[in-house]
C-alpha cells in the first residue's frame, strides 16, 4: 500500500530547514504525529538530533524546524529520517518511514562587505 503522506523540503539555508509532511487521503478527523531525525552521513560521524513535527494552520499537514542544517552532497550525503503517522482517532490510517536529503534551491550569494568592515 502505497503512502498517501508526502514529505517535502521547503526553505532550506543554512540557518534553518523547513521539513513539511502533508497527509493527501479523506482528511476528516485525521492527526500528523511524527519526528525527524537526523543528520546521518557514511562519511561522517555525526550527532543527529530530534525535530517534531507540529501542526500548522492547513489541515492535515505538519512543519518541523531545523535549526542549523547539514545540508546533502554528492561528498557529504547528510540524511535525515521522516518517521510520520497519520492517526484517525485511536487507528492508525497510513505511515511513512524514510530518508529526506536538505538542498538549497539557489546558490549563496557573496557576502559584499563595505570597505573597512571585513
Amino acid at each position: 500500500m502505497p503512502s498517501e503522506i508526502e514529505i517535502v523540503a521547503g526553505d532550506v539555508t543554512d540557518v534553518e530547514a523547513r521539513v513539511t509532511a502533508r497527509y493527501h487521503g479523506e482528511k476528516s478527523g485525521v492527526v500528523l504525529r511524527g519526528t525527524l531525525r537526523g543528520p546521518f552521513c557514511e562519511k561522517a560521524r555525526t550527532l543527529p538530533a530530534e525535530f517534531v513535527f507540529r501542526a500548522t494552520d492547513t489541515s492535515a499537514q505538519v512543519e518541523a524546524l531545523v535549526p542549523d542544517p547539514c545540508m546533502w552532497t554528492p561528498e557529504m550525503p547528510h540524511l535525515y529520517r521522516a518517521d510520520v503517522e497519520a492517526w484517525q482517532g485511536n487507528a492508525l490510517v497510513t505511515a511513512y518511514h524514510g530518508t529526506i536529503g536538505l538542498r538549497r534551491l539557489a546558490p549563496r550569494r557573496p557576502v559584499d562587505f563595505a570597505p573597512g568592515t571585513g
